[in-house]
């Protein structure tokens, strides 16, 4: 798998860091449908929680998380607080190998504060001791540079396609 050897290699690299993979949901580990914004943005029930799991990202994802030397998140947006419930409710029917305690869920009506947001919450993790080194998948470049363009060194960033084989 190129991106658990991709992984392995940065970890070799940085022995005495803490590192932490933040992966995104919509479009990494869910299914995420042309259109479906409309749904997202009218807050219609049940519209996480009938995604469909993408297996291929969530087997590289779980065996990624059985390396005890990387710390694995969530770190998805939503439009509502009640779309983080959903969110957390389909992770725990089909990837509840990410711990509860770390899946971070930032909300925000409006995109480009949903992606600011996201990139600060890992920059508070690093100003504050918490990791040293931020990994993020995200299917999204815009998140990926912008994160980049704020974390600079203490960001590696991949976009979903590498962790597919």
């Amino acid at each position: 798998m190129f991106f658990i050897e991709e992984i392995k290699k940065i970890i070799e690299k940085n022995p005495h860091k803490k590192i932490a993979v933040f992966v995104d949901m919509d479009g990494v580990i869910a299914d995420y449908r042309f259109g479906e914004g409309i749904k997202i943005r009218g807050n219609v029930k049940g519209v996480y929680l009938n995604k469909r799991p993408i297996r291929s990202t969530i087997d590289v994802f779980e065996s990624l998380s059985k390396i005890k030397l990387i710390n694995l998140y969530i770190l998805s947006s939503c439009v509502f607080e009640e779309q983080a419930n959903e969110k957390n409710e389909w992770l725990n029917t089909y990837a509840s190998f990410f711990e509860y305690e770390r899946r971070i869920f930032v909300v925000a009506a409006v995109n480009e504060s949903r992606k600011d947001l996201k990139v600060a919450k890992v920059k508070n993790m690093i100003d504050n001791g918490i990791i040293d080194l931020a990994i993020m998948v995200e299917d999204t470049h815009d998140i990926l540079f912008a994160a980049k363009d704020i974390l600079g060194d203490k960001l590696i960033p991949f976009h979903v396609i590498t962790v597919l084989d």
